[in-house]
């Protein structure tokens, strides 16, 4: 995770899946990011709507095959809350279910850490809503930039 010289950026990502689907090979992507060093996985959590539409954790076992589910022991870490699930199966389909990734952004980390042994340090970092970033490049498009 993040160390004394950098911290990237946290993000989640969420995917609904029909009730028969798998997301072992999406999984197995993830694996080759965090072993690139390109991210790290924060949480991991697969929810469904219970039935009285509340939030039910499920195993991962639900979406992956064992073997799959079992290179995730001990990701978990509840930082979505009860709220953040609620959200989750609120926007699902019916009879479907969610993967949800909490994650940080890694892949600059190796630059971060050369600049800072070279004496610099991390003045702001952040990040762009896609919507401010569309209009930006409306408006450069616009004035034919």
């Amino acid at each position: 995770m993040a160390t004394d010289l950098y911290a990237g950026p946290v993000d989640y990502l969420v995917f609904s899946f029909p009730e028969e689907a798998r997301a072992d090979a999406g999984l197995k992507e993830l694996l080759g990011r965090v072993d690139a060093g390109l991210i790290e996985i924060l949480d991991v959590e697969c929810v469904a709507a219970g039935p009285d539409g509340s939030p039910v954790r499920l195993p991962l076992g639900e979406v992956a095959t064992a073997e799959t589910a079992a290179a995730f022991d001990g990701v978990a870490s509840d930082i979505l809350d009860s709220e953040d699930l609620a959200t989750i199966t609120g926007a699902l389909p019916p009879g479907s279910r969610a993967l949800a990734v909490v994650y940080e952004e890694r892949s600059l980390a190796t630059t971060a850490e050369a600049w800072a042994t070279e004496g610099g340090r991390l003045l702001m970092s952040g990040g762009i809503e896609i919507d401010e970033l569309e209009h930006s490049l409306d408006v450069t498009e616009a004035v034919g930039r």
